[in-house]
C-alpha cells in the first residue's frame, strides 16, 4: 500500500523430525523496529536452500502471532494467524493494526512433516508496515482483532467428527453436536461491545473441513435454515 514498507522476518532454523505433528512456541521473535501500523501480513515456510516445501510434504498447519502486551479479550493479543491455507491479511486503506516498539510478540506454531526423514525449516513472515512518523500514518484508524474459535478460549479448540454422524454426509458444529458446551454459555458466540465496521474475516479448518461460517445475529432477524441455531 502507499506509504508502506515491506519487512521480512524469519524464525528458525526449526528442527523437523520424521512424521512430526507437534506444537511449538517461540517466546521471542523478530518485530518491526519502531512504532507504526501493520496494514498487511503473510507467512510461509522455507528450507535451507531457500525453496518453499509443498504443503503435502512439510507444512505449517497453523501459526498464530500473539502480542503479549495487548491482553487477550477474545483474541486481542492474537493478531494474525495462517496455516495450510496460507492466509494473507490485507487491511483496507486507512486502517492498521497499531504496533508499539515495546510490544512483545510470541509465535505458536504447529509443523507437520509427512516424510520419514529429518529436516529443518524457517517460518518466514512479511509485514506491510507504515512507520508512525510517516505522512501515510496520519488519520489511521486502529483495527481490532477478534478471535472467534468454535471453543474459545480453549488453548487447542478442536472437535471430533464420528463417521456417519451429521446430516447428508456433512457435520456442522455445533448444530450436530450433542450438548457441545454443557451448562456453560456457547463458546463460539460473542456479543459485540461497540459500534464498528467489519473489515474482513478469515478461517481455518482441519483435514475434512469444508468451510467456516461467521453469522451476525440481530434482533428480529432469522438465520438460514439449518445454520446458526439461536
Amino acid at each position: 500500500p502507499n506509504g508502506a514498507q515491506r519487512l521480512h522476518f524469519e524464525v528458525g532454523p526449526l528442527p523437523i523430525t520424521p512424521g512430526q505433528n507437534s506444537i511449538g512456541l517461540s517466546r521471542a521473535i523478530p518485530e518491526p523496529p519502531t512504532n507504526g501500523w501493520i496494514v498487511g501480513m503473510s507467512t510461509n515456510l522455507r528450507l535451507a536452500d531457500g525453496t518453499v516445501p509443498p504443503v503435502d510434504v512439510i507444512h505449517l498447519h497453523h501459526g498464530v502471532w500473539l502480542n503479549a502486551s495487548a491482553g487477550d479479550l477474545l483474541g486481542a493479543g492474537r493478531f494474525f494467524a495462517a496455516g495450510e491455507e496460507k492466509t494473507i491479511m490485507t487491511l483496507p486503506a486507512g486502517y492498521g493494526y497499531a504496533f508499539k516498539a515495546t510490544d512483545r510478540w510470541l509465535l505458536n506454531y504447529m509443523l507437520h512433516n509427512q516424510l520419514s526423514k529429518a529436516n529443518q525449516v524457517w517460518i518466514t513472515y512479511n509485514i506491510d508496515f507504515i512507520p508512525a512518523a510517516s505522512p501515510a500514518a496520519q488519520n489511521m484508524q486502529a483495527a481490532r482483532p477478534i478471535w472467534m474459535d468454535v471453543q474459545n478460549p480453549s488453548a487447542y479448540p478442536v472437535f471430533d467428527v464420528i463417521k456417519g454422524s451429521g446430516h447428508n454426509g456433512t457435520y456442522t458444529y455445533p448444530d450436530d453436536a450433542t450438548n457441545p458446551y454443557g451448562n456453560r454459555p456457547p463458546k463460539n458466540q460473542w456479543t459485540v461491545d461497540r459500534d464498528g465496521v467489519l473489515l474482513g474475516t478469515a478461517g481455518h479448518v482441519h483435514p475434512g473441513g469444508l468451510h467456516d461460517d461467521l453469522w451476525l445475529t440481530r434482533a428480529g432477524a432469522k438465520a438460514p435454515a439449518g445454520h446458526a441455531k439461536p
